[in-house]
């Protein structure tokens, strides 16, 4: 039997995005059996779930079994799962959505199992509300707390591997699909002055007595990396901020990013066409906003990042008062082939800037 030809749109799936899948969570092992199985792009979001359900009947016999902890953790494999299987997943709606409610309800499952556990909270925003992980570690004061901003095609199930690195360091983190993203992308499009979900996340955790806001940083990765900037920009109450991977204007490489990932932010924004969408990634600049960063940002990018060129951090770090650069040699978009090595970086750096202090044992 002759072999079809990989689409490429697979090709450039697998190629630009499994480090990302393997340190987020997913087993690498599950991120080559499934990719292996698709041939078309079509059958992207079916051969993920197909992964995912594998997960869901293991955390079903689990739970049957009595055996709590491996059924949550199935189940946030197979929330995992069913999130790559919608992420980029455009061309069929339906199908998209199935697979986005299955990923959200999946995960929820599974989230009391994290340490800290991850607690949904929504945070009241433009009429709505913005549904949030919201981790706390276990400590006798008040930590301080770091808002995570996801990317274009990112959610915020995906930011609690980081998350971890930073509530080992005794930071509490609020996760929060903004608009465009995860929970909210049906209800809301992209809101390019992210400074107004940031500033809604810090009012809802003022009303709690468990995190403390007065130390409060902001980090965000990819197109989260934009807005964590934005933020930082226009938020006086962040102490310091970190921005991974993120574009200093989003239009400025359109025709050099996938396919998939135009596609997502026409969907996202609301866009009509190809043409409208790379109008509307020109409003997600920093141009006006740079200048404004004083307080400590940290910049972390890799050189090697074919999403987001290295230019656009140095352009963020050089008008920006408050940054500070690190660029990785090798580093790809998010720097996920060096995971372990950047995520204690800029853990580290926060808990240095935010006054925080690891918990007496545990945590990565």
């Amino acid at each position: 039997m002759e072999d079809h030809p990989v689409d490429p749109r697979v090709s450039a799936a697998a190629a630009h995005w499994g480090p990302r899948f393997a340190h987020n969570g997913t087993d690498d092992l599950d991120f080559t059996r499934t990719v292996a199985r698709i041939s078309r792009w079509e059958d992207w979001c079916r051969e993920w779930g197909r992964t995912a359900e594998e997960y869901e009947a293991l955390a079903t016999r689990a739970e049957a079994a009595g055996h709590d902890l491996t059924a949550m953790a199935a189940w946030g494999q197979a929330g995992l799962a069913w999130h790559w299987a919608k992420f980029v997943f455009v061309i069929d709606p339906a199908q998209q959505r199935a697979a986005h409610e299955r990923a959200v309800a999946a995960y929820a499952r599974g989230a009391a199992g994290l340490e800290p556990p991850a607690e949904r909270v929504l945070v009241p925003y433009d009429g709505t509300h913005l549904p949030a992980f919201l981790r706390v570690p276990r400590t006798a004061i008040a930590p301080p707390i770091v808002v995570m901003a996801p990317g274009l095609d990112s959610v915020k199930e995906e930011l609690q591997e980081t998350a971890g690195y930073f509530c080992a360091r005794g930071m509490a983190t609020l996760a929060l699909d903004g608009p465009g993203q995860g929970e909210s992308e049906y209800e809301l499009p992209i809101e390019p002055a992210y400074e107004h979900v940031a500033s809604a996340a810090l009012d809802f955790l003022s009303g709690r007595s468990d995190v403390d806001v007065a130390r409060a940083g902001m980090f965000g990765i990819s197109l989260g990396g934009y807005y964590a900037a934005r933020a930082m920009a226009f938020e006086e109450r962040f102490r310091a901020g970190v921005v991974l991977a993120g574009p200093y204007r989003f239009d400025l490489d359109w025709g050099d990013l996938p396919p998939m990932t135009r596609e997502t932010l026409r969907h996202r924004s609301r866009s009509a066409d190809d043409q409208a969408a790379r109008a509307f990634a020109g409003r997600l600049t920093l141009e006006s906003a740079a200048a404004r960063i004083t307080s400590p940002m940290l910049v972390v990018h890799g050189h090697e990042d074919r999403i987001v060129g290295p230019a656009h951090a140095e352009r963020l770090a050089a008008e920006a008062p408050g940054a500070q650069l690190v660029m990785v040699t090798d580093g790809n978009h998010g720097v996920t082939n060096h995971a372990f090595a950047s995520r204690s970086l800029l853990a580290d750096w926060m808990a240095d800037h935010l006054g925080s202090r690891a918990p007496a044992a545990g945590g990565a």
